[in-house]
């Protein structure tokens, strides 16, 4: 019996298979074509939320990976980071049309950016903001954030803007730097901080940045021994650390730290390269555990792949950086 249960672990060692090498668990759902980018999590309904870049459609996930179709809107071309708002029982939703979506048109390509509020009940939209006449140029909103307040800040891809809804729904530039400047993709993630202050990510120098909401003029980069092209969603976790999700290649999510109020930060934990994290964009919570959407959107810019079917929610499980 024993030379049989050491021929099982060399096997299984051999092939992967045992748990130190094996993939963490999924949540997968079939929804052809839709190529899911932001997330959200309703807890007391047990849904996640997913965005579509080619439909603009936005589904509901439950955690037994059954898809449902929770809004649609001719208008949508494409819908990206989203947060569910319990207060106001609101899915928040970034919307434009910046690339992949199939419903692109010249008049809307690159141009488009609204923020809608969908009531999390009924699934009907309740509220339509349009951010495009606010800064001319290219527009390609990417995430949200909201702060205590109700405040909404929303990242522009494609313009060195963020912007802020405030609870009235009035919109304005919140703030604009050159430091958000880039040739491709620029802003992506952001998150609020109760202390006062947002962190966006640039996706293109894999850098954060801090903006005290203050004073929105003072924009300081993080001071980080690591950079992140690449740069997706990020979240605060359980424990107040910062979880960053990388692709562009890495396909990795990462846990940071700071001892001085995020003037520098540092990782304290990553995944496993044996995780296989397809195309990660965003995260949400569930309770005190991370899910990361793979979007498999790299797929989109390869014409020899054909359209993908199934998407997944992945946990994350970090390890301590040595």
């Amino acid at each position: 019996m024993k030379r049989i249960q050491r021929i099982i672990l060399i096997i299984t060692g051999m092939f992967g298979l045992n748990n130190a090498s094996a993939q963490t668990p999924r949540i997968s759902f079939e929804a052809p074509y839709v190529y899911p980018e932001g997330v959200a999590y309703n807890e007391p309904a047990g849904l996640f939320y997913v965005s579509s870049v080619k439909t603009g459609t936005i589904g509901s996930v439950n955690e037994q990976g059954a898809y449902k179709e929770f809004y649609r809107d001719s208008s949508l071309k494409s819908s990206f980071g989203m947060k569910v708002d319990l207060k106001r029982n609101r899915l928040w939703v970034c919307t434009g049309d910046p690339s992949y979506s199939i419903y692109r048109d010249s008049s809307t390509y690159k141009k488009l950016i609204r923020l809608i509020g969908i009531d999390l009940n009924s699934g009907k939209k309740l509220e339509d903001i349009d951010l495009s006449t606010l800064h001319n140029d290219k527009h390609f909103p990417n995430d949200l954030a909201l702060d205590d307040a109700g405040n909404i800040y929303i990242t522009d891809s494609n313009s060195p803007v963020i912007y802020k809804v405030d609870t009235g729904m009035k919109a304005s530039v919140f703030a604009q730097s050159d430091l958000f400047k880039s040739i491709g993709v620029a802003l992506n993630g952001i998150v609020w901080s109760p202390q006062g202050f947002l962190i966006v990510a640039h996706n293109t120098d894999g850098k954060l940045y801090k903006v005290d909401v203050k004073d929105p003029s003072k924009i300081t980069p993080i001071v980080m021994k690591t950079f992140f092209p690449g740069a997706d969603g990020l979240l605060w976790d359980s424990q107040g650390k910062l979880v960053l999700v990388q692709n562009k290649g890495v396909h990795k999510v990462f846990q940071l730290s700071s001892t001085d109020n995020w003037s520098s930060a540092e990782v304290t934990a990553s995944t496993k390269a044996t995780d296989r994290f397809h195309q990660p964009t965003t995260a949400a919570m569930k309770k005190k555990d991370i899910y990361v959407l793979n979007s498999k959107m790299n797929e989109l810019t390869d014409p020899t792949v054909p359209p993908s079917k199934e998407f997944s929610l992945q946990l994350v499980r970090f390890q301590p950086a040595l």
